[in-house]
């Protein structure tokens, strides 16, 4: 009879061990990613092509980044292989003005043809090359919004 109850509990391990794996789902083996957007104004004005940075204080964790559309929202992506969000934790948030690239090299003259004059210089960056803004992101979504006076 011990014999009997040993066997049935050495049967009944893998069985709930199988359950438990299905019930809580195998996951992508990461660690939780929480939604994270917001919107950059410079002067309260809305902030086109402006890469947002996170970089956590745990180097543990992954950074995030993202662009501003021409609406001045951005939506953070992390790590390597993009995934959508961020970790929960601290990070320092950085911004860096990119050079609009709606104009064809080709049509301004320049980069090609005979016309071998090197582009406009980029725009100077409406942002001051030391902002940074300490955030915390939480679990959950997240509406983190940046200005820069």
């Amino acid at each position: 009879m011990l014999h009997s109850a040993f066997s049935r509990r050495a049967l009944l391990f893998p069985v709930c061990l199988g359950l438990l794996t299905v019930v809580t789902g195998c996951g992508d083996g990461g660690p939780a990613m929480n939604p994270v957007s917001g919107k950059v104004t410079i002067g309260g004005q809305p902030a086109a092509d402006v890469l947002v940075t996170f970089t956590p204080s745990d180097s543990s964790m992954e950074a995030a980044s993202g662009r501003t559309g021409a609406d001045g929202t951005y939506t953070l992506t992390s790590g390597i292989q993009g995934k959508p969000g961020a970790m929960t934790g601290s990070y320092t948030v950085t911004l860096m003005q990119q050079a609009a690239s709606a104009v064809d090299p080709e049509q301004a003259g320049y980069g090609g043809g005979s016309n071998t004059s090197a582009p406009p210089p980029a725009p100077e960056s409406s942002i001051p090359d030391d902002w940074s803004k300490p955030v915390d992101v939480a679990a959950g979504e997240n509406t983190i919004d940046l200005a820069v006076e």
